[in-house]
């Protein structure tokens, strides 16, 4: 007999709190991301990941690799350099290997929900990292919850973050 669980239907609604976006992607973080992927592929089978590699303004550096795993995205990410701290400051570059958990990944479905998410934010007494606003292709941030021992990660794609996200392949 299959499981049969009464899921509730979802129902999105960022004014409710900081956990009421969709949540669809679980991300890690690493200092070694070609052995981060081989544990992937030894242990879960994961073997095809979207890449993308980016060298910022102030030297920094950033590797993600992302798949789809049933409805749930997952991230590994390597950064080192200024303004990588969100991920450096969890797998230090040139440190004993690190793979972990790093955060949960939230949509925000459009500017009026991000509005609502900034109030919430202000509001919130945490710490909010890495906020960032790319017209035409996303406009994120992190938020630090120590009392859960990782981040939030809120995402607002727009129309270069869907096409590259609608590229990644599905495990």
């Amino acid at each position: 007999m299959p499981i049969q669980f009464n899921r509730p239907v979802p129902r999105y609604d960022p004014a409710r709190g900081l956990l009421h976006n969709e949540h669809f992607q679980l991300g890690y973080v690493t200092n070694d991301l070609p052995r981060a992927l081989a544990i992937f592929a030894d242990r879960f089978g994961i073997t095809s990941w979207r890449e993308n590699d980016a060298d910022l303004p102030g030297g920094g550096r950033v590797c993600t690799r992302t798949v789809w795993a049933g409805a749930m995205m997952y991230e590994i990410a390597q950064g080192h350099g200024e303004g990588m701290e969100c991920f450096s400051d969890f797998a230090p570059h040139g440190a004993d290997f690190v793979l972990k958990f790093h955060h949960f990944g939230y949509l925000v479905p459009d500017e009026a929900s991000w509005a609502v998410l900034e109030r919430q934010l202000a509001s919130s007494g945490l710490k909010v990292r890495k906020p960032s606003d790319i017209v035409g292709y996303v406009k994120t941030c992190f938020l630090e919850v120590p009392e859960i021992n990782h981040l939030l990660e809120y995402i607002l794609p727009r129309e270069g973050l869907i096409a590259r996200m609608n590229e990644t392949p599905i495990a």
